[in-house]
């Protein structure tokens, strides 16, 4: 038994070492003809995407560069892979056992929590070998950041002096790959000393296989038994690393849009705010060093990411071995063609995974999951879904509803203003509109008649070279267009999500005999997120129902709930019934503050659309060539321009086709401005029904004029982002000054409202253990930041409006 480690020379592939590793010089007889099997320490069959994102560190979005990684190559004699199993495919996932057993014996000299590595078995050469990646930098169990300059010597085969004697050392991972490959040898020797089965123990297996009906034996039952909680725990194992992944994707991501807690570089004050914001502020000093709010960002989002990372690394080396043994067994089924046992969870274990799926859109997994809970109802090994079970199905298909709503809104709004949007393009941020105002000066400066002389020369020339000028300008608007439709297309395929969401979760409803279920139930984050969407949607009803049950939930809470233990803490003289009246209080004055500033909001688009409805331009899309044009009322009407005589021959002489375009945009400039009517009047109606709520908090003079409340209003942090917003945008001197007024006087560093609405929900029993497996247990705080931070303030990079929480 030979084996060989070494650490290879950088190569110079340009598209990475990863890709190297899986493409290079490939053996057409042994080896694929497209690519290597990549896998790590707890994966197969990864891409080269999936395996180079595996390997990202911090919140890079690249994959690692060749300078990031090591190569390490372990060579095998022919003859002791030949020993490694019965056939090609068992001696390769030998081989994948032996790479793992040695790369953890390079974590355990380095004292990494985990190395990042990614690796493929070569068999292009008389000796088999492993081509490994491995990225430098790393987490200590200690949880600090270190990088790995060079592969440690002792891991290595070296020369140490002993009893004064130069003697080879194998190394650490040469011993640990020796050590694991004689335990498969050995086991694969005990394999073939096996008995085969008798001709009877055959047709046995056989009669099984075929799905027909035998009388069970408790062998056979144990062993399916055995087989179900072995794909539960395997489930639960990959379903909480594929929530965790999701957050680290989510930090990585979008990371620069969440807030924290730092101080204002301009202002100076504690506030909540994002990198965009701070970056948008340019706040900088003379040297475009990072502020300090920034730099205390950054470290947040670093040791937010090391932590994600440390619990992916504690599930993958903690359940590897479950995860590995449920597909295993999902294998083995599909091969005969046996129909899958349920997996034993329980009830409360599907209803986390499930909701887990819709926060995550994953509709595949949520309705797999849905089969698992008809079959175990079925079975009687679980309970069919309570009342209050189904009312949250309806709450959440009522979210699902209001957010699909909510994207053909942002849809249609947006494809009204691609004329007007700007993209950044290369170092510019630039719109249609921007391109044909330069266009429009070219052609009207006293340079423009030699520049058509010489446009004209050029093209009667033999050269006939075009003009840069016309091609870059072309090159935008190319550009401008596909980044619109990219950006369209991501808001309607979000819609259809959401619109799968509904159907599937009417399909539920349906199904149970609970008729009248009332109001859908809601958590403190839904809640919050009903109030974001029925304002965004100007829905009346939903906003009053949506204020009602906030303020049940608050008044109803007792000495049970954290609100009043928290209280109890910080100042036992506060008694809670003023507490509570107090919290209720200041978010009626914060809702009637945001209602007005929308009404307000309303007004101002109606009246701007108003005064420049002919000259805002519409896209007309040609239905022969799938071109779009943007035209408005003074490109297309006569009746607008010249003298009565010229209209009157103008609409004379109008051909069919100008008509057709008259009428589409007549029609689109009268349907939009009926909607913005329409929503001044929605807006209308949810300031006054915002004013009588908070009315009661306010107290009257005898004349009827209110006076100063005494309570202080409590505001979502994206409220915040929106006041700033409309106060840096509004004409009015009056209301951008009491704006700015409101915004001073909140308290910036305040908890997001759905964490505090949190504290008055009545407490429910947590599950401590959930099928023997001890998965990292969610930080509740952490998640309640998350989907806070992710709020998005004022303009989403993917469409104007976000949804809170919508964007994992």
């Amino acid at each position: 038994m030979k084996i060989v480690a070494s650490v290879q020379s950088k190569r110079g592939s340009s598209r990475g070492l990863v890709h190297y590793i899986a493409h290079s010089k490939l053996d057409a007889v042994r080896e694929p003809q497209s690519s290597r099997e990549l896998f790590n320490a707890f994966a197969d069959d990864l891409s080269v995407k999936s395996a180079n994102n595996s390997m990202r560190v911090g919140i890079a979005k690249g994959r690692p560069s060749n300078e990031e990684l090591h190569h390490l190559v372990l060579s095998f004699r022919d003859d002791d892979f030949q020993k490694l199993g019965a056939d090609e495919a068992r001696r390769r996932r030998s081989l994948k056992e032996i790479t793992r057993a040695a790369m953890k014996s390079l974590e355990t000299a380095t004292n990494a929590e985990r190395l990042l590595w990614t690796a493929a078995v070569h068999r292009n050469t008389e000796n088999p070998h492993v081509h490994i990646a491995i990225q430098k930098r790393y987490l200590t169990k200690e949880i600090e950041r270190q990088i790995l300059t060079k592969i440690p010597r002792e891991t290595l085969p070296h020369y140490e002096i002993r009893n004064g004697e130069k003697i080879l050392v194998h190394g650490h991972l040469i011993d640990a790959a020796a050590e694991k490959m004689e335990a498969i040898m050995d086991r694969e020797r005990t394999r073939d000393k096996v008995p085969k089965r008798s001709d009877s123990q055959a047709v046995s297996q056989e009669h099984f296989r075929s799905g027909t009906e035998c009388e069970p034996t408790e062998r056979s039952s144990i062993r399916i038994s055995a087989e179900r909680e072995a794909l539960a725990k395997g489930i639960l194992a990959e379903y909480e690393l594929r929530r965790i992944e999701t957050r680290i994707d989510s930090l990585l991501d979008s990371g620069h849009e969440m807030r924290f807690t730092v101080t204002d570089p301009v202002t100076g004050r504690k506030r909540r705010l994002s990198l965009r914001e701070i970056q948008k502020q340019d706040a900088r000093n003379e040297t475009n060093q990072p502020t300090p709010a920034e730099r205390q960002i950054k470290t947040i989002l670093h040791k937010m990411l090391a932590k994600e990372e440390a619990a992916k690394n504690k599930v993958q080396n903690d359940f590897s071995d479950v995860i590995r043994e449920a597909r295993r067994i999902r294998s083995e089924y599909k091969k005969s063609g046996r129909q899958l046992p349920a997996p034993s969870l329980s009830k409360e274990e599907l209803d986390t995974l499930q909701q887990q799926c819709l926060d995550g859109s994953d509709i595949r997994r949520f309705s797999y999951l849905e089969r698992i809970r008809t079959d175990l109802v079925r079975l009687g090994d679980i309970g069919p879904r309570s009342r209050e079970d189904l009312r949250s199905i309806l709450g959440q298909k009522n979210i699902s509803e209001l957010r699909s709503r909510l994207h053909d809104k942002t849809h249609r709004e947006q494809s009204e203003k691609g004329y007007y949007l700007r993209f950044d393009i290369g170092e510019r941020s630039v719109s249609l509109a921007d391109l044909d105002r330069e266009q429009k000066a070219r052609d009207g400066s006293v340079f423009s008649f030699l520049g058509k002389l010489k446009t004209a020369a050029s093209q009667l020339s033999k050269n006939r070279k075009p003009p840069t000028q016309a091609n870059r300008a072309d090159h935008l608007r190319n550009e401008i267009a596909e980044k619109l439709a990219e950006q369209l297309a991501i808001i309607m395929k979000d819609g259809k999500v959401e619109q799968s969401k509904v159907k599937i979760l009417a399909s539920i409803l349906n199904g149970n005999p609970e008729s009248d279920l009332g109001h859908g139930s809601y958590s403190p984050e839904q809640m919050v997120e009903m109030e974001k969407l029925s304002v965004r949607l100007k829905l009346k009803n939903d906003y009053e129902n949506n204020w009602k049950e906030q303020r049940s939930m608050i008044e109803s809470a007792g000495s049970d709930s954290m609100a009043y233990r928290k209280l109890l803490k910080a100042d036992p003289t506060t008694h809670f019934t003023e507490h509570k009246y107090r919290i209720v209080a200041g978010r009626a004055l914060a809702r009637e503050i945001v209602a007005r500033v929308e009404f307000d909001k309303a007004i101002d688009h109606l009246k701007v659309f108003q005064d420049a409805k002919r000259f805002q331009k519409f896209g007309i899309p040609d239905q022969r060539s799938g071109s779009v044009s943007y035209l408005s009322l003074q490109d297309v009407d006569p009746r607008g321009r010249g003298s009565l005589l010229d209209r009157a021959v103008g609409e004379l002489f109008e051909s069919r086709e100008h008509q057709r375009l008259r009428r589409t945009v007549t029609g689109l400039v009268e349907d939009k401005e009926r909607r913005l009517k329409g929503d001044v009047m929605a807006a209308k109606d949810i300031r006054v029904t915002a004013s009588r709520s908070a009315s009661e908090f306010k107290e009257f003079s005898y004349f009827g004029l209110r006076s100063q409340t005494a309570y202080q209003p409590i505001f979502t942090s994206s409220e915040i982002a929106m006041l700033e917003l409309r106060a840096s945008n509004t004409h009015s001197a009056k209301e951008a000054e009491r704006l700015r007024s409101i915004v001073d006087s909140a308290d910036g560093s305040l908890r997001s409202f759905s964490d505090l609405l949190g504290d008055f929900q009545s407490p429910k029993q947590a599950i401590s253990e959930v099928k023997g497996i001890d998965t990292p247990k969610p930080d509740k705080s952490n998640d309640d930041r998350y989907k806070r931070d992710l709020d998005r303030s004022a303009v989403s990079p993917r469409h104007e409006s976000s949804l809170e929480g919508h964007s994992r």
